[in-house]
């Protein structure tokens, strides 16, 4: 069967069009849902990492956003009532419990993991325009 030279050039415009099609796809795909969660605060670590976050006006929560290279998380923090004390308070990570964070008068952060310390930081809240 003889070649049809318009068939050949569908074929090759194809071999183009295909990959820069993907390659469209997955630029807008990356930049991901924008969230409506503005931060009010931040914590800088103390292995530098700031991570922004929302701070409810009761204290009562802490919500995080995470981006990642596809998506994005939300991750919740709430307040364990009555366990707090005078210096500090006392948030759980709600789909994982395990995962705490202490927040202290002077804005001392806590990130713990089974009772362990993973991480420790500077909470900074900005103040209301």
């Amino acid at each position: 069967m003889p070649i049809k030279f318009g068939s050949v050039g569908v074929a090759m415009k194809s071999l183009v069009f295909v990959p820069l099609f993907a390659f469209i796809l997955l630029v807008t795909g990356c930049s991901g849902p924008r969230s409506s969660i503005q931060a009010n605060g931040s914590i800088v670590w103390s292995n530098g990492v700031e991570e922004k976050v929302r701070v409810s006006p009761s204290n009562e929560h802490f919500v995080f956003l995470h981006s990642g290279f596809t998506s994005s998380q939300v991750v919740v923090y709430s307040r364990i009532l009555g366990a707090g004390t005078p210096e500090c308070e006392y948030y759980v990570n709600e789909p994982k419990p395990e995962v705490r964070l202490t927040i202290c008068r002077e804005g001392e952060v806590e990130l713990l993991e089974s009772g362990i310390v993973m991480n420790v930081g500077q909470l900074t809240v900005y103040a209301d325009h």
